[in-house]
């Protein structure tokens, strides 16, 4: 096949893309100063009409310049450098698909003052003797709270920060203390996800990676920004 029909067959598939996302519908959402219609396809709570988030705070309902995003792990693994299509859960490998919780406004503005406070956290945690270990997936340190007899660290079940090896006060200046939570696989190894909240371009992104995923961190933001602005109206 010829290079130019190749070109042409792409145009062409992208272009039924938008087009069968434009018919099956989209949601305008508002972020600062711009408008998305985002595809239902990816809209988490279209997809996930689950009964019992109906009663989970922060997701029955929409906040003002907010979106919640279903990204699928076929299309993280393309577009995001690094990005494995597949964690291992507790018995089996699963697809890494992603949700985004993007804020603007008053939200995305006060993330300073909440960085602020996660970092005052940790500190206080290390006054009072917390429990600081070597990560070894990332190089970076854990710092433990709430460790008790079901959660033992090192053995999965403990919730931890994710701090740099030379201080809390060194994180990257648009992200929030990174926080951990750890779980056993059926055969008793330890697997672990983390929350992570970066500032990017006036927004917020709130999103957790499995350990697998935890080096393409840095490069989920600037992939959302991506989508929004494929998106913009």
């Amino acid at each position: 096949m010829k290079r130019t029909h190749i070109i042409v067959l792409a145009i062409a598939g992208i272009g039924a893309v938008a087009i069968a996302e434009s018919y099956l519908g989209s949601t305008r959402y508002r972020l600062n100063d711009a408008t998305y219609a985002v595809p239902h396809k990816y809209e988490f709570m279209r997809n996930f009409s689950l009964p019992w988030l109906a009663g989970v705070q922060g997701l029955d309902k929409e906040p003002d310049e907010s979106v919640w995003l279903f990204l699928p792990a076929s299309e993280l693994s393309g577009g995001v450098r690094g990005y494995k299509r597949l964690f291992h859960g507790y018995s089996s490998d699963v697809q890494a698909d992603m949700v985004v919780n993007v804020l603007g406004g008053k939200e995305a503005r006060e993330f300073p003052a909440d960085r602020s406070s996660d970092i005052t956290k940790v500190q206080q945690e290390l006054a009072k003797g917390g429990l600081r270990q070597r990560d070894p997936t990332t190089g970076w340190d854990r710092v433990y709270w709430l460790v008790g007899e079901e959660g033992k660290p090192g053995q999965g079940g403990s919730p931890f920060y994710l701090v740099p090896r030379d201080g809390v006060e060194s994180l990257p200046p648009n992200w929030r203390v990174p926080w951990c939570q750890g779980s056993s696989d059926i055969n008793g190894h330890e697997r672990f996800d983390c929350s992570f909240t970066i500032s990017d371009k006036g927004l917020t992104f709130d999103f957790t990676l499995r350990q697998e995923n935890l080096g393409t961190v840095s490069r989920i933001p600037a992939y959302v920004l991506r989508r929004l602005k494929g998106w913009q109206v």
